[in-house]
């Protein structure tokens, strides 16, 4: 991983000057929120650590081209398959600042290219020029980043020539779901300080030796961390007997694709040395698709939020939830998708959907690399909390009674949530948690901070 694209967190100390507070046992330090605007002013950097991505968007209304870049893209629903894309709808700071012109030419054009670069000189210079170049001239950011497009296959949004991995799609139509409820009256929704637009994707473009297995992407969904050995950590996964046999989903937070355990491009054309698969519209038929099958059609770069909240009975319930994203600062507004259409096992009903409601909270941890958190992800993730209601203790995680939320003793972050609305998505719906505090433990800090890369990279194949 190049230093150059990686970064830590925290980079200053966490102390009472800068908001934080110590808790009487002094195992973790703990900030309220919202910020005031002056705060906000003077810092308007995420006040926490949480694992967000970061892409390239182009745009277009026949006559200007747009270039910019998104913190926090994300796939948040399955049938349809959409995206979402977060921009900044009013100047908090000098970092977050309102996006209008960008935004007038999406709302304008329709449609949008969600694209990624290889680490490198190119994505530092795209990365430079987005940041020196005023966002009302974002027609001219393309040339002086020195990057040449095309045109897309199904939008007419540009495409990167030199992008390894391109989403093409548009803004999504009003529509309804399989249980017939309307979804997407709007192609959008404002939400605290942020517009998020809601993209169907329509073509998806991978670079043709990544396709063929000679190279591939290799993305870390999760930090890197080294925690205390005398505060908690997971100590091993003990499984609810009885449940051997329900579906599991993979995963793996150093992720290859392609790979063995991954599901294969399928491709429909080929052209400018990338492979493209067409989205068409949703077939009556799909909601019989194979759990695999189901699966997101390629790789898009996700992170997992520890998405916790308490049951009627006072137990508390865990879902690793890998469609979660930031999508507003003002007031910081963290987003989970959750299955609610019953399509098969891979994306079904989920238990967690009416815990959150009814408690109308959630917490959301930041979980790191360690062989036995993937363990305790892996089962707490593919167990239900309806067949294992002791699914935390038997991750071998510990969960600590907060208002709000459990707090999982065992992960660096915890930020505890408001529930203060839904979206309904189509076989998703988006929580929409306002954060009121945040909780970090007192061995995350400048000597042992949290190393995090925001891009994937594309790598010879090792398979």
């Amino acid at each position: 991983m190049s230093q150059n694209f990686s970064y830590k967190w925290p980079y200053s100390a966490l102390n009472p000057a800068t908001g934080w507070y110590t808790n009487e046992a002094g195992t973790y330090l703990q900030r309220d929120l919202p910020e005031t605007p002056e705060q906000l002013a003077a810092d308007s950097r995420w006040p926490a650590f949480f694992p967000s991505p970061i892409c390239f968007v182009t745009t277009t209304d026949d006559k200007e081209l747009g270039f910019e870049k998104v913190v926090g893209p994300s796939i948040v629903n399955r049938f349809p398959y959409i995206a979402a894309l977060s921009f900044c709808r009013k100047t908090l700071s000098e970092r977050h600042h309102e996006r209008g012109r960008f935004a007038k030419l999406l709302e304008a054009g329709g449609s949008v290219a969600i694209q990624f670069l290889t680490q490198g000189d190119q994505l530092a210079t795209a990365m430079r020029v987005i940041a020196e170049t005023p966002e009302d001239k974002t027609s001219e950011r393309l040339k002086l980043a020195g990057l040449e497009t095309r045109p897309g296959q199904t939008v007419e949004a540009p495409v990167l020539n030199d992008a390894y991995l391109v989403y093409e799609g548009k803004l999504v139509e009003p529509s309804k779901d399989f249980s017939g409820d309307a979804i997407y009256e709007k192609s959008w929704a404002d939400v605290g300080s942020h517009r998020v637009y809601f993209i169907e994707i329509t073509a998806i473009q991978l670079r043709e030796d990544i396709a063929e297995g000679k190279s591939q992407i290799h993305w870390h969904g999760l930090p890197e961390w080294s925690p205390n050995t005398f505060l908690p950590s997971p100590s091993g996964v003990t499984p609810k007997p009885g449940l051997a046999n329900h579906y599991q989903k993979g995963y793996a937070p150093r992720y290859k694709f392609p790979a063995a355990n991954t599901v294969a491009f399928e491709s429909d054309i080929t052209a400018h040395g990338m492979t493209i698969k067409l989205l068409e519209p949703l077939p009556k038929n799909q909601v019989e698709i194979d759990n695999d099958r189901a699966r997101w059609p390629c790789f898009f770069p996700s992170p997992t939020g520890m998405i916790t909240a308490w049951a009627d009975d006072g137990q508390a319930n865990l879902i690793p939830c890998g469609s979660t994203t930031i999508i507003s600062r003002h007031p910081l507004i963290i987003a989970p998708c959750v299955s609610y259409s019953a399509i098969n096992e891979r994306y079904a009903p989920r238990a967690s959907l009416d815990i959150i409601r009814k408690a109308n909270s959630f917490g959301c941890g930041v979980a790191y690399i360690d062989d036995e958190m993937t363990n305790a992800i892996r089962y707490s993730g593919t167990t239900s909390f309806t067949n294992d209601p002791d699914k935390i203790a038997n991750s071998g995680l510990h969960a600590s009674r907060r208002s709000l939320a459990p707090q999982i003793d065992d992960l660096p972050i915890h930020f505890e949530c408001d529930l203060v609305g839904e979206i309904r998505m189509g076989t998703h719906i988006m929580f929409l948690g306002e954060v009121r505090s945040i909780l970090v433990r007192s061995d995350l800090n400048v000597d042992n901070p949290l190393t995090w890369c925001p891009w994937a990279d594309v790598k010879k194949s090792s398979q």
